[in-house]
């Protein structure tokens, strides 16, 4: 007879395999009464639901390392390029960015994002100085400012050292990138960066909930040229 615990974690794998699998309610509910045969439907109903929820949470608080490095180092880590790159092809209904330092690097980004915001994706740029930029942004040609707005940082405190400085890539509101690197040649060849992939409704709603505070207090200002 296995140890008890065996019989748990591999329970415990199957399930995780249907969820993974997209598994309907039945074969869920079929394997459950399978390993659980003292289990009443009701209580089967429960467990299942209870599974249900817990891939759900973990799916949606999942955090992965991205890192900007030399080519010769050996880290485990995905990439910032590609994972930018990936952000913006996939996003369907909206993406925002920040960036202190965006660069002509960054200008194959910028295609997708334009034709992201033709396709009907909502894309709001925050940028630190708008002239610093404008150069970058000049093969953009969609004029639509219903789907592609540019904000650039006014500042209140007076401080004229202050600035933004957040580098945040932010898809249909569930993922998000978090990063040291600017959108430019060093930040995503060149330098050692160190960012984080945050794939989390809740946690990217609380960004979300910044960037709209500091609109309604007018630290941002929308360029309208």
């Amino acid at each position: 007879m296995r140890h008890q615990s065996i019989v748990v974690d591999i329970f415990a794998d199957e399930l995780m395999a249907e969820l993974t699998g997209n598994a309907n309610h039945t074969a869920l509910m079929q394997l459950i009464k399978t390993e659980l045969k003292s289990l009443s439907d009701t209580d089967a109903e429960k467990v299942c639901q209870l599974v249900k929820a817990l891939a759900v949470t973990q799916d949606e608080d999942r955090v992965e390392i991205v890192t900007t490095t030399p080519v010769s180092f050996r880290v485990k880590t995905r990439k910032t390029r590609p994972v930018i790159e990936e952000l913006l092809s996939s996003a369907t209904g909206s993406i925002i960015l920040t960036g202190y330092s965006i660069s002509d690097h960054f200008e194959d980004f910028l295609r997708i994002i334009d034709n992201k915001s033709k396709q009907g994706v909502v894309v709001e740029m925050y940028v630190n100085s708008y002239d610093s930029v404008r150069l970058v942004l000049a093969d953009i040609r969609h004029t639509n400012r219903k789907f592609f707005k540019i904000y650039e940082y006014a500042g209140k405190t007076g401080d004229k050292m202050a600035a933004l400085h957040a580098k945040t890539v932010i898809t249909d509101s569930n993922k998000m990138l978090i990063s040291s690197a600017n959108l430019s040649y060093h930040g995503l060849e060149g330098n050692i960066e160190i960012g984080a992939l945050i794939t989390s409704s809740k946690r990217v709603a609380q960004v979300l909930d910044i960037f709209a505070d500091l609109k309604r207090q007018n630290v941002f200002s929308l360029v309208k040229n």
